[in-house]
């Protein structure tokens, strides 16, 4: 594996998905890498955060940006602040988004749980997971549950030694 470039972090707005994204900052920082934020906005995600009135005079494009803008909100709350970051809003089923968008932001990484919560916005679900480590056309960083409550003892370098990268 090279090293990367542009790491794809799909996030659900949970505990988890921050993890995997902090982990990923680490990665980017490491290697000089752009992070690309996926969030996969379903309508439940969307009328939970904009009300009805506002999203009724919206344009699709507007609705994306006010996503956008709820996702950027996030990562500062959870001090999440790299120099390279790109957000990215898309529509659909979430293990087939993840895969469909590698390409499209020319990723050649993606780093995600492998369970998120459950509710409105399931988006990094073991199954999804699964199909997106089944399907992806780059390499799947996953990250199960039990390796959050380490995350404090993880450092740059055991990360990087993980990759086994030359």
């Amino acid at each position: 594996m090279k090293a990367p470039t542009r790491i794809l972090v799909p996030i659900d707005m949970s505990v988890f998905s921050v993890t995997a994204l902090q982990y990923a900052q680490d990665i980017a920082e490491h290697f000089g890498a752009e992070i690309v934020v996926l969030h996969i906005a379903e309508e439940d995600d969307i009328a939970a955060r904009i009300p009805k009135r506002e999203r009724e005079k919206m344009s699709p494009q507007e609705l994306d940006q006010r996503m956008k803008s709820v996702v950027a909100h996030m990562l500062l709350d959870h001090n999440v602040v790299t120099q390279s970051l790109r957000i990215e809003i898309r529509h659909g089923s979430p293990a087939e988004e993840i895969v469909n968008t590698v390409p499209i932001v020319h990723a050649d990484l993606i780093v995600m749980c492998t369970h998120g919560r459950s509710g409105v916005s399931h988006l990094v679900m073991g199954s999804v997971a699964e199909k997106v480590v089944r399907n992806a056309t780059c390499p799947v960083l996953t990250l199960k549950p039990d390796e959050f409550r380490e995350v404090a003892n993880v450092t740059q370098d055991n990360i990087i030694e993980g990759l086994h990268l030359s």
